[in-house]
């Protein structure tokens, strides 16, 4: 455990800054625009006229997602919640290389091997500094919305639910390390998955069926190819519902394992 311990040390030190970045800058992010779009569509009929325009069109829901309603959650999440999942998507690859393939391009994993450490331990500490900047990412988001002035119930599960489709994005990093010779090519190709996952959750949303009252989309099959999709399908604010993100916690450990 103390093995453990210090290896995980070391990866928040190299980290800090990084980290600091992502995490206080979603944070930031997510609290200028929920009050920004708070006061700008501050009128419910304006909100319904919004989103009858993009149900109409569809390439909106390409890049926010599927509405779920006009309430100051609900349009929140609609609005913001698929760009940040690909930023915490971006942010979990280039940890999870950053600290394998990286470190055994640079030597210093066959050093690390040598120790007491051994081969395993490493990969551990990885994986349990990739959960807790997920975890940090998701708690500053959450508390981020909850200033300004949405649902702490729903802005929790909405929280969850990036940190969530954070795990399945580490876990595809780690694999994608393994797949590559070098840290740029894997690098290069977690960035196409996280850019795949997000646009596959865009065309679902975007081929999905809207509601009567053009409030609510149910979205098509594709989204439930992207743990982007996986996330929006809590509906938080609304439903606040955790059943899928078991499922992108179990398909994080498959792939961890």
């Amino acid at each position: 455990m103390s093995r453990l311990l210090v290896l995980l040390g070391q990866r928040f030190r190299r980290d800090r800054l990084q980290l600091a970045l992502w995490c206080l800058g979603s944070g930031v992010l997510a609290f200028a625009a929920a009050n920004a779009a708070l006061d700008t569509f501050a009128d419910l009929q304006e909100r319904r006229q919004i989103l009858g325009v993009a149900i109409a069109s569809r390439t909106i829901l390409v890049f926010r997602g599927t509405p779920d309603g006009i309430d100051d959650g609900a349009f929140m999440f609609f609005l913001l919640f698929a760009w940040l999942a690909l930023m915490g998507g971006l942010m979990s690859t280039f940890l999870a290389v950053r600290h394998t393939r990286m470190e055994e391009e640079q030597g210093r994993a066959e050093l690390l091997a040598a120790t007491p450490a051994g081969r395993a331990l490493p990969t551990v500490a990885t994986v349990a500094h990739g959960v807790l900047a997920n975890v940090a990412l998701g708690l500053f988001v959450a508390v981020a919305w909850v200033l300004a002035g949405l649902d702490v119930g729903g802005s929790f599960v909405a929280g969850a639910a990036l940190a969530a489709s954070g795990f399945a994005f580490l876990a595809i990093g780690l694999v994608v390390a393994q797949l590559f010779r070098t840290s740029r090519g894997a690098n290069g190709t977690g960035v196409a998955i996280v850019l795949a996952a997000y646009l596959l959750r865009g065309v679902g949303d975007a081929s999905g069926t809207p509601s009567d009252d053009l409030l609510h989309v149910a979205p098509a099959w594709p989204s439930w190819l992207s743990p982007i999709g996986y996330g929006q399908f809590t509906c938080a604010y609304v439903e606040n519902d955790l059943r899928p993100l078991i499922v992108l916690v179990g398909f994080a450990g498959l792939l961890i394992a």
